[in-house]
């Protein structure tokens, strides 16, 4: 037994010895480099200069000669057990493995001196924008000042621009619920745009003016309050009524929209009076674009179905009983017969449906405000020869269209023939 234990015992000495001189001839050992990989052995030192990798496949440190491309910017490699020794190799002034080349120290520093004076000319920039830097209000209170002092003599053609420049910068600004609240406060309305609409003799300030309106009053309650207090609706629907310009025409339809939308008292008041009277005379004029007709249909057909939304929604009571009393008030519909609506679309449609048949946009915004009111109108368009010709032949042409939008159009208006002359299988006038 003795003797076993003697006998392993010398056999580990034997390979503690072997393996100790194994990794002291690996760390000893001249790593000989080629322009093939090789395996580094573990602890073995290395040359300078070489292209070193980690072999991910099997895990092993590997090396080799660099090829030509790669001198001058691959870096150094150096073994674990020279990092101690770099200090004293520096002093000993030792080659480096990089080329040493003057051209891009020069390069290096001439960047840094450049990025030092971009950096300088970007502070400077930085300060002067803190200085010129305005808020939106301070913004808008400037531009109403601007516009105060503004010359009332005969405009020249540099104070027109200006004055144009003006408006068009307040209705970018005035979209903002808060920008359009602080306008009015400042005396926007009563200053500028009110003189403007109701007096100005220039079509573009006027076109301008109210595009801005109109900015501001969509989708802002508290704003819709004071346009309709400054008595803009009635302005507007003078306007409708007697411009003949495109322009102003489509700029007023925006702003009347704007103020009329969810507004059921001002809606009330201006449809009541001369609001329908002056919408039925756009669908009427000859003189107005199809585009601005369509407005008008689209109009008249949101403020429809805004009614019977809200009556339908006061049966589950999520109405307030004052807004559902407002809008029970409303006779939109009688007042849109006593104009003469009806015949006005009907009229449109028989007249102009081969320019119809380019635009679908157009023709869907009519179809739409056609299936809207059909309940209101269905006497007279369910007996219009002109207005049956004029669906059946767009719809048919938009049918046999490969454009998918004009596909879907026809489909609509093939619901809405089918609605009002119950002849759905008709193709044939």
């Amino acid at each position: 037994m003795q003797i076993l234990v003697l006998l392993a015992s010398v056999l580990i000495l034997a390979s503690l010895q072997k393996s100790v001189a194994t990794e002291t001839d690996n760390k000893t050992s001249e790593f000989v480099a080629t322009k093939e990989w090789q395996v580094i052995a573990e602890g073995q030192a290395i040359p300078k200069g070489l292209h070193v990798r980690i072999n991910l496949q099997t895990g092993l440190k590997e090396a080799k000669l660099l090829d030509e491309s790669e001198r001058g910017t691959a870096l150094q490699s150096q073994p674990e057990d020279q990092d101690q020794n770099q200090n004293q190799q520096l002093e000993d002034n030792e080659p480096l493995a990089l080329d040493y080349k003057p051209d891009i120290i020069e390069e290096s520093l001439r960047r840094v001196k450049e990025q030092k004076k971009s950096y300088a000319e970007l502070r400077k920039a930085y300060k002067e924008f803190q200085k010129n830097f305005r808020t939106d209000g301070e913004l808008i209170v400037q531009l109403i000042d601007q516009y105060r002092n503004f010359s009332k003599t005969p405009l020249l053609e540099s104070q027109m621009r200006s004055k144009l420049d003006c408006l068009e910068n307040l209705e970018y600004l005035l979209h903002q619920i808060d920008n359009a609240l602080l306008f009015i406060d400042n005396g926007g309305l009563d200053d500028v745009l009110l003189p403007i609409v109701v007096n100005d003799t220039s079509v573009p300030l006027r076109v301008s003016a109210m595009r801005v309106l109109g900015s501001l009053a969509s989708n802002n309650p508290k704003a819709q309050i004071k346009v309709f207090e400054k008595n803009f609706g009635s302005h507007l629907a003078q306007i409708l009524m007697s411009s003949g310009n495109v322009g102003e025409i489509s700029a007023a339809l925006h702003a009347f929209g704007a103020l009329l939308r969810k507004f059921p008292l001002a809606q009330q008041r201006l449809l009541s009076t001369s609001g329908t009277q002056a919408l039925v005379k756009v669908l009427q004029s000859p003189e107005v674009e199809l585009r601005s007709k369509a407005k008008v249909v689209t109009l008249i057909s949101d403020l429809v179905l805004e009614k019977r939304s809200v009556l339908e929604a006061s049966k589950d009571a999520t109405e307030a009983a004052s807004t559902m009393a407002q809008y029970v008030l409303l006779e939109f519909e009688p007042w849109l017969q006593s104009q003469g609506y009806c015949p006005a679309v009907d009229h449109v449609m028989a007249k102009d449906f081969m320019h119809l048949l380019e635009q679908p946009e157009v023709v869907e915004q009519f179809a739409t405000a056609l299936e809207t009111t059909d309940d209101l109108c269905i006497a007279t368009w369910s007996q219009s020869s002109g207005l049956r010709h004029a669906l059946l032949t767009i719809r048919n042409r938009y049918a046999n269209s490969k454009d998918e939008y004009r596909l879907e159009v026809a489909h609509i208006l093939a619901k809405l023939c089918e609605r009002l002359f119950n002849k759905p299988k008709h193709t044939e006038l």
